[in-house]
């Protein structure tokens, strides 16, 4: 249900590019960050800029991992979704636009705008609230003036008639309906959507939010990290080739007779070298060689 709810709200509120790549993300669970380009047929350059982005909005994390014994590097990176923060990222922000959207709406219907003739002619800055034109009330009236005009008119010899500096409610409807408006937007674009037989279109993102909403004795969301996922098998592999050690693997590999010059599998198949009297390391004699090879570690085999 997490996923849905990320990939809904990608959907609603983020370009094709950040989509695409949120897609990729929940179905591969994570990206090498030096195979990525050849996996997603873009450049790396452009990939990186959209994760980036997508870390500053807090919906993408990247975790480092020793990828070595699949030809990367001890300190590969690899960008993945966190499932547990990324949904409270999402409840936040839906949160916070709701309350800025109501409160849009509240201050359109419970303001008042009252500017002087002046104003609209630039003669004076008679632009008041309720309470400040309250201020000067003209006795005769009973309307309110401009403070500014009064004290500038005061000791003039001729001023001018009352009513070219009496105050005038300005109306705000045209504010109040295109708060109402944004409300009504928001609350179709994340509701689900049914079809004439009343069968639901698409989930919506109250809808999923409350369903990820948690549950008393329920097991917590993941946090989907990527070190996690290998270690029981989860996730995209490696592409052939890709990754800081993989040509030092390779020629090793080549040496060995388990793959031949053009990187096909060797002598009796993939396995061959193995079977013919155990030519090839066990995992862990793979991993010291490969460390040999970038010179982040010494090993020596004595007999």
């Amino acid at each position: 249900m997490a996923e849905a709810l990320i990939s809904t709200t990608a959907r609603a509120f983020y370009d094709d590019d950040v989509v695409c790549l949120i897609d990729v993300l929940l179905r591969d669970k994570y990206l090498r960050d030096d195979d990525m380009a050849p996996r997603l047929s873009l450049p790396a350059k452009q990939l990186r800029r959209t994760l980036q982005f997508l870390e500053e909005e807090q919906l993408v994390k990247h975790e480092l991992v020793d990828d070595l014994a699949m030809g990367g590097s001890q300190n590969t990176k690899f960008w993945y979704i966190d499932y547990n923060h990324t949904v409270h990222v999402i409840r936040l922000r839906i949160h916070l636009l709701q309350q800025k959207l109501q409160a849009a709406e509240l201050r359109a219907r419970s303001s008042s705008l009252y500017l002087c003739p002046g104003y609209n002619s630039k003669t004076c800055n008679g632009r008041y609230n309720e309470t400040d034109a309250q201020q000067i009330v003209d006795p005769e009236t009973g309307l309110f003036l401009c403070r500014e005009c009064v004290r500038a008119y005061a000791n003039h010899p001729n001023p001018p008639n009352k009513k070219d500096y009496t105050l005038k409610l300005v109306d705000n409807q045209k504010e109040l309906k295109s708060a109402m408006d944004n409300m009504r937007r928001v609350r179709v674009q994340l509701s689900s959507k049914l079809d004439m037989q009343s069968q639901p279109l698409r989930q919506g993102i109250f809808d999923l939010l409350q369903k990820v909403r948690s549950i008393k004795g329920a097991d917590p969301i993941t946090s989907n990290l990527p070190s996690e996922n290998i270690s029981m098998g989860i996730g995209s592999k490696r592409i052939a080739g890709t990754g800081r050690t993989a040509g030092i693997l390779l020629k090793k590999q080549q040496k060995q007779g388990i793959v031949s010059a053009d990187g096909i599998g060797g002598v009796g198949g993939p396995g061959g070298a193995h079977n013919l009297g155990g030519g090839r390391r066990n995992d862990e004699d793979e991993l010291t060689f490969l460390k040999n090879a970038i010179g982040q570690e010494i090993a020596f085999d004595l007999e």
